[in-house]
Parts: structure tokens; C-alpha cells; sequence
């Protein structure tokens, strides 16, 4: 079987910076579309005729930001036009482009479909117009109604949203009223985020001033169950922790970082993997052998101008590369796997490492009898209670 891989393309610009993110992206009126597109078909070549991808399918392709939106549909017409001329794409590729809804119209969302692109993710965030204040972002409410429903009028079959709940300020009921309208609108996908303040953003620092007040425990547990409880009933199934869809509309993009596939990621920031070969080594390109090495992955430059300097230079942009060691590995396994509903394939990981999952960390019967995990058949899974303290199982095996 033709080993799968997936490819990522970073659009790092923005109308405005969202108090609450910490991607890669940068407010701006004026981007350089055309030399930024140009940079990322140089490093597509240039990556393409490396494994693992020289040799792979690509099942998945992503244009995350930033917001990809912005960009004119010929434009990403031409960088889809350069991956199936540099790359083995698969013909039921799932390709999902992000989009703020005030950025789209059915026009130009015609123009993505006719391009190539078959998966639309909207930022939604909520159906609140106070609560989209509380989150800074430009669209309103009626922004978000009409792009959902242009791009099923313009031919898109596979439509996410995104929602956060917790905001600071935001009851039970709005929770309430955000789900119950999406689900109303009927996308086939609903990834549903519990609020956090990250380091360096905007709301952490209002946060740590005292400025803002976070949602109380309780009230976030209720949110957790009420978006959980509530999607489930219309028919979205929990896949992943915060994540929702109907029948055969997993995000298939997102489940090929769960399990460790290799992964290209283009563009300013973008990040890439490549798992373990056959000889149990995989390394960043241009990095020396490494035979105890489970895997690598490297990051490129952060900042678009000089990710674009540096790919004019030579081919690439790679700031920083990493090799995976066996402990390294068979950690990301765990708790990248523990994302996923379906949990741990104990037999997959015997064969992938050599060794029994509950050998390699006998906490793992420590984390059963606190009611956090639980063996469902040759599956470990997280339990309820475990989905709610998911991230401290996760730091588990690091």
C-alpha cells in the first residue's frame, strides 16, 4: 500500500491580529500575494523530490493562516496547479481552505470551488455579536449566516465551523444558543474549542493584569458536556476531543498529525514531519544520518519576508530541525493517539516500538484506576472524566 502523506500551506497574513491567537499571523492591509505564492512553489519543488514525500500520496492538502481567504481564488488555483505537478495527489484529496466569514462572498467561493478546493473551515467562533467583541474579531453575526450559506450555493459538499465557548463573560445559555445555531445551519463538521490564554497574546495579558476574569471550572465543564451532549444528539459524533462531524466527514487533514503521518508544511512558520523509515531512522532535510532517530521534524522561519529571502536563496526556509528519539516517539504516539475517540492501538504500538504499551509506561494502570483511561478491548481510550482532564494525561507521557 502506497504510504499516505499530507501538505500544509501557510497563509500567514490577516485584516486583524484576534486577542486570543497565537498562530503565526500578522495584522496587515496590503500582502504580497503574488511573491509569497512564488516562494511557496520554489520550496514545494524543492521539498518534493525528498522522502518521505518524493514517493508518497498526498490524501490531504490545507491552507490554514492567517486567513487563507484573502487570497484571490487564481491564486490558490495556481499553488494547487503546482502541487499536483511536483506531488503525487490523490484524486479524492480532501482539500479545505480557512476562511474569516467576512472575507468571502458566493463569487469568490465559486472561485475556490472551481480552483479545486472542497472543504470550506469558517471561523465562526459565535452566533453572539458581544461575544464576537470579546474575541476581537471583524465579522458579524450576519456575516457568518451568509457565508455558510454561499458556500453551499456555490457547490461545497464539506463545510466546517468553529466555535470557542468560555469566553470571559459568556453564560451557559449563549453556550447553548452558539451550538443550537449551528447545528441549525447543518455544517457536516463543528470543531468546538474550549478558550485559552496563551503566552504572548493579547487576552493573556489582560488576563494577568486583571483585566479580564476566566470562566469558573464549573461553568467550563458544563460548557464541555453541554456542546458534547448537544451535537451529539443531531448526529455530529465526538471524534476527537473537540472536535465533531457527521458520518465520513472527520477532518482527514487533522487526523493525519494524530497519527504520525508524514506531513509537508509550506510557508512562513510551517511545520513538518517525518516518521521513522523501515531502518527506523527519518531525518530533516539537509541533517545528518542519525540511526537512533524515531522521526524528524523541523519549522521554518516565523517571518513572512524573510522566509521568502531565505526560500529565494535556497529553496527553503528551515529555521530550526529535530530528531526523534525511541522515548520521544512512543510519548507522541500516546497522548496524539489519546486525542483521537478510537484511543491507542496497543497492538500497533507493539510493533511500531517492539515493546507493550503497559511495559513502556506501567503508569498507564496508574491512569485506569483514577478513572482517566480504560481499556476497550486492544484500544486504551480516555474515559469522561479523562476527556475533561485530558491535558494532564497527556503530560503523562512526556
Amino acid at each position: 500500500m502506497q504510504r499516505q502523506a499530507a501538505l500544509y500551506v501557510h497563509i500567514p497574513y490577516c485584516l486583524a491580529k484576534c486577542p486570543y491567537c497565537d498562530f503565526n499571523s500578522y495584522a496587515a492591509r496590503t500582502w504580497p500575494e503574488a511573491e509569497y505564492a512564488a516562494a511557496l512553489e520554489r520550496e514545494l519543488a524543492h521539498h518534493a523530490a525528498s522522502e518521505p514525500f518524493r514517493d508518497a500520496e498526498i490524501a490531504t492538502i490545507f491552507f490554514g493562516g492567517g486567513t487563507p481567504s484573502l487570497f484571490e481564488p487564481k491564486t490558490i488555483a495556481r499553488l494547487l496547479d503546482a502541487a499536483a505537478r511536483e506531488l503525487r495527489v490523490a484524486a479524492d484529496a480532501e482539500i479545505t481552505l480557512e476562511a474569516n466569514p467576512g472575507t468571502v462572498e458566493e463569487g469568490r467561493l465559486r472561485g475556490f470551488r472551481a480552483a479545486g478546493v472542497n472543504r470550506m473551515s469558517f471561523g465562526v467562533q459565535s452566533f453572539q455579536p458581544e461575544l464576537l467583541e470579546a474575541l476581537g474579531r471583524r465579522h458579524s453575526v450576519d456575516d457568518s449566516r451568509a457565508a455558510l450559506a454561499a458556500a453551499r450555493r456555490a457547490g461545497f459538499e464539506n463545510l466546517s465551523l468553529d466555535l470557542i465557548y468560555a469566553v470571559p463573560g459568556q453564560s451557559l445559555a449563549a453556550c447553548e444558543a452558539d451550538v443550537d445555531e449551528a447545528i441549525a445551519i447543518a455544517p457536516d463538521h463543528v470543531s468546538a474549542y474550549n478558550l485559552t490564554y496563551e503566552k504572548g497574546t493579547a487576552m493573556f495579558r489582560d488576563l494577568s493584569a486583571g483585566r479580564i476574569a476566566p470562566a469558573g471550572e464549573e461553568l467550563e465543564i458544563a460548557m464541555f458536556r453541554t456542546v458534547g451532549d448537544r451535537l451529539a444528539a443531531a448526529g455530529y459524533a465526538r471524534y476527537e476531543i473537540s472536535n465533531y462531524a457527521r458520518p465520513g466527514r472527520a477532518a482527514r487533514h487533522n487526523q493525519a498529525y494524530w497519527r504520525g503521518l508524514p506531513y509537508l508544511g509550506l510557508g512562513a512558520g510551517a511545520h513538518s514531519f517525518a516518521p521513522a523509515d523501515d531502518a527506523g531512522s527519518a531525518r530533516a532535510p539537509g541533517e545528518a544520518a542519525d540511526g537512533a532517530a524515531f522521526g524528524a521534524r523541523w519549522e521554518n522561519l516565523r517571518d513572512p519576508n524573510r522566509y521568502r529571502e531565505a526560500v529565494a536563496a535556497r529553496g527553503s526556509a528551515i529555521a530550526s530541525r529535530e530528531s526523534l528519539t525511541r522515548a520521544q516517539a512512543m510519548g507522541e504516539a500516546c497522548w496524539l493517539g489519546l486525542r483521537e475517540t478510537r484511543g491507542i492501538d496497543a497492538e500497533g504500538f507493539r510493533r511500531r516500538f517492539g515493546e507493550p504499551l503497559a511495559d513502556a509506561f506501567p503508569h498507564v494502570a496508574e491512569l485506569a484506576r483514577e478513572g482517566l483511561v480504560e481499556w476497550r478491548g486492544e484500544e486504551l481510550v480516555l474515559t469522561e472524566r479523562g476527556l475533561l482532564l485530558a491535558d494532564g494525561v497527556f503530560a503523562s507521557f512526556l
